[in-house]
């Protein structure tokens, strides 16, 4: 079975396309000569020789040729001299667009170097003719063949009349010939960077035409070949809606497969809680295809599958809580121990869940409207709260600043009156060091006058002086006078 192949950017691979595509661009009317131009016509046969004849017609006698309509002839000449074919379509397709026709003059066509043309004669025979070569226009009908070229990355889908193709990977080149060949076309190839695969199935060319299929792993350039198409994959996909990211079937066609990982959004709506609250959860979801075989045995969408077994996780964790319950156990969303059912069919698939992460919570008009004032007022309570706490925070700060500042001021009072103290100690520990000092200095001095004294005494004892008249002789110490006719009385302090 031979199909047409039509590369989809959008799809990213080649898609089955079935589509009739002429192979050659539309031919010119041919142009006819009014019947003037038959006198014209025998007058210039009459001027040639019959050397002339020969060799310009090749052997047809004059009354032969002039019993050709002149009409016929000159509406051949003129559609040999017509102008190129125009290319087809904006890409052309392949279409080679520097294909000029042959210069074409009363007799002869010029068939340029590089180029080709089909030449038919009278009798249907039709022949190839590859210049540089000048061919005698007489009799024949001459037609430039189209010349189709295919670029590295793209490849020329060439259908013939037998029902069989042909694809070309470019470089390479094909000139249409309108005997063998129903159609060419320029298709892309399908571009596999690193950690992308294609689905390729291809039928077999045997009796029983069985229909087999493999992956192709990139990086890779893959020209399909006969009989060959792409898996397409119609799978869920975001929604139109920009506001939302609930996803919808048939939201997203593709053919080439993503093996690394990747991430998409998931807005679970209408989900109640106990207390009969209607919540949107908000969650994105983190996964990896790990096995294509198991992928395409066991699901045809697994994004779909995703999206209901995370909603069936959501709505059974959502409905066991009340509101007030479920937002204190969101942070329990973030981890996959909440999606049994989720990592489960993901396994099943041939995919891994790595991460699931909570993104928040949405609610109808009313109840939103409800939490948005029941979240201003205790915001509202907060900031008094955390205004009065600051008040006395910054009372505090004052007291304690106080506090510290007296303790300060006492601890440095304590070290000056301890320094004063240790000061006076000192003082005194001087003062008493320097009595010491010059008591022992009297006594000192003292005790060497009378050593001085004694030994005196002891030389004039030893000279024979008489120590009691000489120490009683000296001039007493004090005289008292008594004066007065009354007896007197003399009274003595022993200190005295």
């Amino acid at each position: 079975m031979a199909r047409n192949y039509r590369y989809s950017k959008k799809a990213g691979a080649v898609q089955e396309g079935m589509r009739n595509v002429s192979a050659e661009p539309p031919i010119q009317q041919r142009a006819e000569l009014a019947q003037a131009a038959a006198p014209v016509m025998r007058q210039m046969l009459n001027a040639l020789d019959k050397a002339d004849q020969d060799e310009v017609f090749g052997g047809f006698a004059a009354e032969q040729i002039e019993s050709e309509s002149s009409v016929q002839t000159r509406g051949r000449r003129s559609l040999n001299r017509r102008a190129p074919s125009p290319p087809p379509a904006a890409d052309h397709g392949g279409f080679d667009v520097q294909v000029q026709s042959g210069r074409s003059s009363m007799w002869f066509y010029t068939v340029e170097d590089g180029q080709r043309v089909i030449v038919t004669d009278r009798r249907g025979n039709v022949d190839i003719v590859e210049g540089p070569k000048r061919i005698l226009t007489w009799g024949r009908k001459i037609r430039p063949m189209n010349h189709y070229v295919a670029h590295p990355g793209d490849f020329l889908v060439v259908r013939f009349r037998d029902g069989s193709q042909q694809h070309l990977a470019g470089p390479a080149h094909c000139w249409f010939d309108p005997r063998i060949h129903l159609s060419v076309d320029k298709e892309e190839a399908v571009q596999l960077a690193d950690k992308e695969a294609v689905v390729v199935y291809s039928e077999s060319e045997e009796e029983d035409r069985s229909i087999s299929r493999r992956i192709e792993h990139g990086p890779a350039t893959l020209v399909p070949g006969p009989g060959e198409w792409l898996h397409t994959f119609v799978w869920h996909g975001p929604s139109p809606d920009a506001n939302t990211f609930q996803k919808v079937p048939g939201g997203l066609t593709f053919q080439k497969l993503w093996l690394m990982p990747d991430q998409m959004y998931h807005d679970v709506v209408d989900v109640r809680t106990a207390d009969d609250a209607v919540l949107t959860i908000r969650l994105m979801l983190f996964f990896e295809l790990v096995d294509i075989e198991r992928m395409l045995v066991t699901t045809h969408d697994p994004i779909g599958d995703f999206v209901n077994a995370a909603t069936s996780d959501v709505i059974d964790f959502v409905g066991q809580r009340t509101l007030d319950a479920f937002k204190s156990h969101t942070t329990a969303l973030n981890t996959l121990d909440s999606y049994p059912q989720l990592v489960s069919r993901a396994t099943q698939c041939g995919y891994r869940i790595d991460k699931v992460v909570y993104r928040g919570y949405g609610a109808p008009p009313a109840l939103q409207r409800l939490h948005d004032e029941a979240t201003e007022s205790r915001v509202r309570l907060q900031l008094e709260r955390a205004t009065q706490q600051q008040a006395e925070e910054l009372e505090d700060f004052k007291l304690d600043r106080r506090l510290s500042r007296a303790d300060k001021e006492r601890e440095e009072e304590r070290s000056r009156t301890e320094l004063d103290l240790e000061l006076q100690t000192k003082r005194n520990t001087v003062a008493r060091q320097r009595a010491r000092l010059d008591a022992e200095q009297t006594e000192a001095v003292a005790e060497a006058r009378d050593a001085r004294q004694r030994r005196h005494l002891a030389e004039l004892s030893e000279l024979g002086v008489d120590l009691t008249k000489l120490l009683t002789k000296t001039r007493p110490n004090h005289t008292i006078e008594v004066v007065g006719n009354a007896v007197p009385h003399l009274h003595l302090d022993e200190g005295e």
